[in-house]
């Protein structure tokens, strides 16, 4: 029997019993369709993740004090103050640029429009250092910082409440009982790890830390947060250690005790995701796998009694003339084309599933070509391992036996 001839009879066969090669088909299909919808949620998770770290700046380290929550269990609460921004700069390898941050909520108000937002007192570099890009107007000057200028930059969904869709620069924005003048707009960035991005107003620190309120304040020179930016091509692992251990130093930290700072690395943060990533696919794969194995137990079931029912067809061949490999091949052709069915119908339905899942979360759309192959592959796989037991003992059958078969 030719190989056209094998794939003829194969269809004919599934064609002959369509409700039970369906039935038999919903593992392969569920388990190819969940390799490409779980590759894909995986993918778009893991892009979704990178653009946001990439909203606060390449190669920004950001240095904090441990949150209030966790400072009982690592010891004696400490502030950053300018000294330690300064030194870092001039001590720290690796470091390129530096913005101070004093952090504090505010209550905005514009002719009838108030709105309760939070400011954010910064550096002219904070521009460096956070990649910051205005859609209207301008970030401060240095020169604006030294001389503490009132002065404002407003996040996008704060002008966009403020103003609607006029022009907020050169416009009078209250920040509690202090009257600023809108300078610039920053362009829309959306959430950040669950935090929207657009509902601050930027400010000089030294304007800042003179006139808006700080909560928590215990020190003339405190500072709530430290931006770094690392130079082209610099170590960032070896420049968080270092700043690490400049800012223990400064803070007399004894041998041992529990670190008092933390130090997000945004390039570190990509690398952890993608690491995270490729566990959860791995994992995520193991739970296509187990559905895919599922799914072949049934067609080998499926076939070994189609090898009975067919068991005098059998013999039948082997009479006229036909050798344990066509009646091998015809068999596990018939099990690989069902797989290949389910897996085709198993992407269909896996590509609508990644769209919607995609839609619903707000990733990306991710479907990398190499998982839709690895997942047709896995469905030719299914079919030849899981098929090939049948077929053997189709075409291990004596064809007196099977016969005489009733």
């Amino acid at each position: 029997m030719t190989f056209g001839g094998s794939i003829g009879e194969a269809v004919a066969a599934l064609r002959s019993n369509r409700l039970r090669s369906a039935l038999t088909a919903i593992g392969v299909i569920v388990g190819t369709a969940g390799v490409i919808v779980l590759g894909s949620a995986g993918s778009g998770a893991n892009k979704t993740i990178e653009q946001q770290i990439a909203k606060l700046g390449a190669d920004t380290l950001f240095v904090s004090t441990v949150s209030a929550e966790n400072s009982a269990q690592r010891g004696p609460a400490v502030v950053l103050t300018d000294g330690d921004a300064a030194a870092i700069v001039m001590q720290a390898p690796g470091i390129r640029s530096m913005s101070r941050e004093i952090m504090g909520e505010v209550i905005l108000v514009v002719g009838n429009q108030r709105m309760k937002s939070w400011f954010r007192g910064v550096d002219a570099s904070f521009a460096d250092v956070a990649g910051f890009e205005a859609s209207e107007g301008r970030f401060f000057s240095a020169d604006e910082v030294v001389s503490g200028s009132r002065v404002a930059v407003l996040g996008a969904a704060v002008a966009a409440k403020l103003f609607g869709s006029n022009s907020p620069l050169g416009r009078t924005l209250r920040m509690g009982d202090l009257a600023v003048r809108v300078i610039g707009v920053r362009t829309k960035l959306g959430s950040v790890f669950g935090q929207d991005q657009d509902n601050f107003v930027y400010v000089p620190v030294t304007m800042a830390r003179s006139r808006l309120p700080q909560e928590g304040r215990t020190a003339a020179n405190q500072i709530s947060f430290i931006h770094l930016k690392a130079q082209s091509g610099a170590d960032r692992s070896a420049a968080s250690e270092s700043v690490l251990a400049l800012l223990r130093e400064r803070k007399h930290a004894r041998e041992g005790a529990k670190q008092m700072f933390d130090i997000f690395d945004a390039t570190q943060a990509i690398r952890t995701s993608n690491e995270t990533h490729a566990t959860l696919s791995y994992l995520l794969a193991a739970t296509a796998a187990t559905s895919l194995i599922a799914g072949g137990a049934g067609i080998m079931n499926i076939m070994l009694v189609s090898v009975t029912e067919r068991t005098r067809e059998i013999g039948l061949r082997r009479a006229v003339g036909a050798r344990r490999r066509d009646i091998l091949a015809q068999f596990l052709i018939e099990a690989i084309l069902l797989c290949v069915a389910a897996g085709a119908v198993g992407v269909v339905l896996g590509l609508v599933g990644a769209y919607i899942v995609a839609l619903t979360s707000g990733w990306p759309v991710i479907i990398p070509p190499t998982t839709v192959a690895q997942a047709l592959a896995a469905a030719v796989g299914t079919g030849i391992v899981f098929g090939y037991l049948p077929a053997h003992r189709a075409a291990s059958l004596d064809p007196a036996d099977a016969l005489r078969c009733e």
